[in-house]
């Protein structure tokens, strides 16, 4: 198994841009479980100890999710889209490793000035 600080440095190596694609393309395909919009309001619910949301809110909160391409909803279930969410989270990552290296290259030069 690789080191994961060498699997990342590969990963964001410019030249494995097409390697990137063929992941996110593999990562497209894992869903959650569906569940009925009612059990969504219900575990939405349990988890809001301190506000009620109506059922507009969340049916409207849904339509965004899903407009982002973060959920799906399909025979009247909604269902995560894991796979996209891991995406946007490498993708994320990556962005904010390189803006580190970024900042930490201007540091260098403010200490040295």
């Amino acid at each position: 198994m690789l080191d994961l600080d060498v699997t990342f440095a590969k990963m964001t190596n410019p030249r494995m841009s097409a390697g990137l694609l063929v992941l996110h393309a593999l990562l497209d395909e894992i869903r959650g479980d569906p569940l009925e919009p009612k059990k969504v309001r219900e575990k939405v619910d349990m988890m809001s100890s301190s506000r009620r949301f109506s059922k507009q809110s969340i049916t409207n909160a849904a339509r965004r999710l899903k407009d982002a391409g973060m959920i799906e909803r399909t025979e009247n279930k909604y269902s995560v889209k894991y796979g996209y969410l891991l995406s946007v989270l490498l993708d994320t990552v990556i962005n904010l490793n390189e803006r580190v290296s970024e900042l930490e290259d201007e540091v260098a030069i403010l200490k040295a000035a």
